[in-house]
């Protein structure tokens, strides 16, 4: 059955790459679709000319602000994620005192339906802080959330599509670089397709499973290495890539640091220890790289 119609859906993080694709989907799918942001005239024009999208202006980092956006919400969408930290404990407080803040609203406001957007391996017992966070923003919907709230938690391999930070970063650096020296090339991935990551939180808000967590991965697993020459190759250099051992990753995130430069820290080197890959087979008939990168990544050479 499709919930749409008069069904008003919150999305944190709508503006992001995950939230304009899932934006995008709900609206044309006849949802009335409220987004909060911090600035609403800062590049979220395609947002406001969507149908039944309202962009609103606002700072989530209040339990006031959160209350009132979720007041005659009927599903709420947690899309708010971060992989560095800017400022020490960022982690804690976007991926679990802002979820706890959520939930807190959510049983206050009686949303009926909520989707948390997660990480694969989140565990209390992960090699890195960011992980660790991710599962303690988990265990705080089991735990808190109204039992007559549904919920969903999907925990996705990394994501790919036209608009990520993933394949776009490494192509882009490949403009630049003929050598590209690569911290942790053996670590694996389990690409997912960013569209049909919105169709499995589509799959969620009209299916009847609730109280479930999703791992959710592409068809296909790669090294690290081989991701990065495959976006290497359509680029102006076709970069040679230079795999690091583990000493001279450590040196090298460390050095990224030090410097302020987002690419890589040494808490990212810590989560990719873990394969992100699923342990069940997954769907193959989700999209691989092979079948949508090109048509995005050769208009960046």
């Amino acid at each position: 059955m499709n919930k749409s119609n008069e069904t008003k859906v919150l999305i944190l993080g709508g503006s992001g790459f995950i939230g304009r694709y899932l934006t995008n989907a709900l609206s044309k799918s006849g949802y009335h679709v409220r987004i909060p942001t911090r600035n609403r005239e800062h590049g979220k024009s395609h947002l406001i000319i969507l149908p039944n999208v309202e962009v609103i202006q606002t700072n989530i980092s209040t339990t006031q602000n959160i209350d009132r956006l979720f007041q005659g919400i009927d599903i709420v969408i947690n899309c708010v994620g971060i992989l560095h930290e800017n400022q020490k404990n960022d982690f804690q407080k976007f991926h679990k005192t802002l979820v706890d803040r959520i939930v807190n609203s959510c049983n206050g406001q009686q949303v009926t339906h909520f989707v948390h957007l997660s990480a694969l391996k989140a565990s209390t017992k992960g090699p890195s802080a960011y992980l660790r966070s991710k599962a303690e923003g988990e265990n705080i919907i089991r735990k808190k959330l109204n039992s007559k709230s549904a919920w969903n938690i999907i925990r996705p391999s990394v994501v790919f599509g036209p608009g990520d930070s993933f394949l776009t970063m490494f192509a882009e650096l490949a403009n630049w670089l003929p050598l590209i020296p690569l911290a942790k090339p053996k670590a694996k991935f389990q690409p997912v397709f960013v569209g049909d990551l919105v169709q499995s939180i589509l799959d969620c808000i009209n299916g009847t499973e609730k109280q479930i967590t999703i791992d959710l991965c592409g068809p296909k697993q790669y090294e690290l290495i081989e991701l990065v020459r495959y976006a290497a190759s359509h680029s102006r250099f076709k970069s040679k890539i230079i795999p690091l051992p583990d000493w001279a990753s450590y040196a090298q995130a460390r050095a990224f640091e030090l410097l302020k430069l987002k690419l890589i820290t040494t808490d990212n080197l810590a989560s990719m220890s873990v394969d992100s890959t699923c342990d069940t087979p997954s769907d193959k008939s989700l999209k691989t790289i092979e079948s949508i990168a090109p048509s995005y990544l050769s208009k960046m050479s």
